[in-house]
């Protein structure tokens, strides 16, 4: 069995391109606190099967949602980072075959896009994954 250790370890293999191109890109550094704050957050609700994956999604689709806000002041890099985060965001679903999980995150980027979530209630959201999707902790 997988050690929450190992399955952290996985999730920032597959963050790690990401954050180079954040710190190549001359953005504002992300802080270290911000880093895997959402995808530990979903790590200690599930570590079950294909655990690296819903929390590498999770931790990208805030990161997306992030950096399209930061386009104010310059709108190329973090529309195109942001772009990046949601390709891995995609990526992630892939091997979850989720249905209900594609439509969580519909309505969440929905009503996100007219009123931004705060981090509290997006951990709210991402802790409750695994029940809309059918699995258990």
């Amino acid at each position: 069995m997988r050690t929450l250790d190992s399955i952290r370890e996985e999730v920032a293999g597959l963050l790690a391109e990401g954050y180079a191109l954040w710190e190549n890109a001359g953005l504002p550094e992300i802080a270290v606190s911000e880093k895997y704050a959402i995808s530990d957050a979903l790590l200690a609700v599930y570590q079950g099967e294909n655990a690296e994956n819903l929390a590498a999604l999770c931790q990208c689709f805030w990161l997306f949602r992030k950096l399209h806000c930061m386009t104010e002041d310059n709108p190329v890099y973090p529309t195109l980072l942001g772009d990046y985060f949601f390709s891995i965001f995609s990526k992630n679903l892939i091997p979850l075959d989720s249905v209900e999980l594609n439509g969580e995150f519909a309505r969440l980027l929905a009503s996100d896009v007219l009123a931004p979530l705060g981090i509290d209630e997006y951990l709210k959201f991402i802790r409750g994954l695994p029940a809309v999707i059918g699995i258990r902790s």
